[in-house]
């Protein structure tokens, strides 16, 4: 992350948003209430100033998405997609990155939990065609064994498995492909 920032590539990240009362807390324990610590990303996660785009529709979103440095997705699903405006920030990120580079997006994707969050990240950019990087050292599973399966699933529809190492390299290329 701090790799990101210093080089200057958007981060996009998500986070659970929930209300106390969230239907996700029949099947998990209460955790990342909107409005708490817990809900917060940790500082080494964080941009000194990011977008926060809330999980409701109908969000405006800035002119120029390129002068955050950060733009922060709240969710109360497992699926960073449940939240109506993923779509309208990629489609508008695409648009900006094609009329400016003539390329696709690639996203790297690393967090937790491998066979939920991660797995929905990185499966919802393939089915919207977006590049996708694993970071495979930087995610982990609940159940080993699952979250093989997972990365196996994923890498067979396109997604490339990548250490952090190989991600540093990828984040300083862009870096010097927009100096």
């Amino acid at each position: 992350v701090e790799q990101a920032r210093q080089a200057r590539v958007l981060l996009i990240s998500s986070a659970d948003a929930h209300q106390p009362d969230d239907l996700e807390f029949r099947e998990w324990p209460v955790h990342c209430v909107k409005g708490t610590a817990g809900a917060e990303l940790i500082p080494e996660a964080r941009a000194a100033h990011q977008l926060v785009v809330p999980n409701q529709e109908n969000f405006v979103f800035s002119d120029d998405l390129r002068r955050y440095p950060q733009v922060l997705l709240e969710k109360d699903t497992l699926d960073v997609f449940d939240n109506p405006n993923t779509g309208t920030l990629l489609s508008r990120l695409a648009a900006s990155q094609e009329s400016s580079a003539g390329s696709n997006l690639d996203f790297l994707v690393f967090g937790v939990v491998t066979e939920y969050c991660v797995d929905r990240a990185a499966g919802g950019l393939l089915r919207r065609g977006y590049g996708v990087s694993i970071i495979r050292d930087a995610i982990q599973s609940l159940d080993e064994k699952k979250g093989r399966e997972i990365l196996g699933e994923l890498a067979s529809r396109g997604a490339r498995l990548i250490t952090t190492e190989q991600a540093l390299r990828l984040i300083g290329r862009a870096a010097q492909d927009r100096s």
